[in-house]
């Protein structure tokens, strides 16, 4: 029976874990489908994943946009368990939609990305089939190790404990998408849970846009932001650009599209700006990683054996910041003190002191050791074959 995996084109860190599962079940013989709104089907068309492709009246964006929860924070709002969410009004509007695509394939499970939740739960029900969550970051719950509020700065909190948390309870499966390492499972990890380890895809690469990469000189420092940008946060490629000028070093600074080129300023003779490229490729000529401590791009640091500095933006960053510390392989910038000569000093003694660098190939070691890829199709394997070993408690 297929699979069907739930992609929105809100979440930028929440598509790679689903897609990357996705591609290697279909390589594993499974028929798998997409269902996508907005840009998404453009994204996952390299992938040649089969798509359905929600109208552009449904597109999860036109619900909830990346300025929702800044607005809210400027009118002194916070969220609280009654506080509207429209990721269900996207989820309620997409349901009829959905199902009539989706039905007549007469599918097996569901994949959902965090943002996708609300939707994969109606679904399931409606079609009385399990559904799996691919969580895309660290382990989230009351029985976490870190509280709340030191994981997710401003109105985050609410939104993960009171927008998310219900919906992964309902969840036939939760699989974590990161290394359980860096973020240690809870004492009591519920028994529908498992951690993977981290999944990713990366497209191939265009050989003649990145042939810079092998020509002889200095080594690289990456410097990536949001692919959903944040706002404010070019201060962190300002404060690099600053701070590694004059140094023998090679920058390379990747921006999305809605980040905006004339904000950074001067650039810097040593440094290179580009577009989306894969960062693996970057990683496995560089020295150092400088970035907004997004999940994705921590782990891809992590499986690259490459040190970081990391200035935390929001949404769950601060807590992916603190477990990148905690391991010894980052150096951490609080936001409020992102400034060159602060970002300066962290990058200093990161690359003057070995063991942030021996910890990182440590990581990188292990991961590679790993299989994680492997790990989770074997657990969807499971859960299609008996989904009971995986059902919730009942409450």
């Amino acid at each position: 029976m297929p699979i069907i995996a739930l992609v929105s084109e809100r979440g930028a860190g929440d598509k790679p874990p689903v897609l990357a599962l996705a591609m290697t079940l279909r390589d594993r013989g499974h028929a798998v489908h997409l269902l996508c709104d907005g840009d998404v089907a453009d994204v996952v068309g390299p992938t040649g994943l089969a798509t359905l492709e929600l109208p552009q009246d449904l597109r999860q964006s036109a619900f909830y946009d990346p300025f929702h929860l800044p607005r809210m924070a400027g009118r002194g709002e916070t969220i609280e368990a009654e506080t509207p969410d429209p990721l269900t009004e996207w989820a309620e509007a997409c349901l009829p939609v959905a199902l009539a695509m989706v039905r007549p394939l007469g599918p097996g499970l569901l994949l959902s990305t965090l943002f996708c939740m609300g939707l994969a739960d109606r679904m399931a029900t409606a079609l009385h089939v399990p559904w799996i969550l691919v969580n895309p970051s660290f382990y989230f719950g009351d029985d976490a190790r870190r509280p709340w509020e030191e994981d997710f700065p401003g109105l985050g909190a609410g939104v993960f404990r009171y927008w998310f948390l219900p919906r992964m309870q309902r969840a036939t499966a939760v699989l974590h998408a990161t290394d359980s390492v860096f973020d240690p499972p809870p004492p009591s990890l519920p028994r529908n849970h498992r951690y993977v380890g981290p999944l990713d895809m990366e497209p191939a690469p265009n050989p003649a846009g990145t042939s810079f990469l092998h020509e002889p000189g200095d080594p690289w420092v990456l410097v990536t932001l949001s692919t959903l940008p944040q706002a404010g946060e070019l201060a962190i490629a300002r404060a690099a650009l600053t701070a590694l000028a004059d140094q023998p070093v090679r920058l390379l600074v990747t921006l999305a599209p809605g980040h905006s080129v004339e904000e950074l300023g001067p650039v810097p003779s040593n440094t290179r700006l580009s577009g989306y490229l894969p960062h693996g490729l970057v990683l496995d000529r560089a020295c150092l990683l400088i970035g907004h401590a997004g999940h994705g791009m921590v782990m891809r640091g992590l499986r690259h054996g490459v040190p970081m500095v990391l200035i935390p933006w929001g949404r769950d960053q601060v807590g992916v910041a603190a477990r990148a510390a905690a391991m010894g392989v980052a150096e951490v910038v609080p936001r409020g003190d992102c400034t060159p000569e602060r970002v300066a000093q962290a990058i200093t003694r990161v690359l003057a002191e070995p063991r942030y660098a021996d910890a990182a190939r440590r990581a990188s070691e292990r991961l590679h050791a790993e299989d994680a890829l492997s790990h989770a199709c074997e657990a969807v394997e499971e859960v299609m074959a008996t989904h009971d070993l995986f059902r919730p408690p009942a409450t």
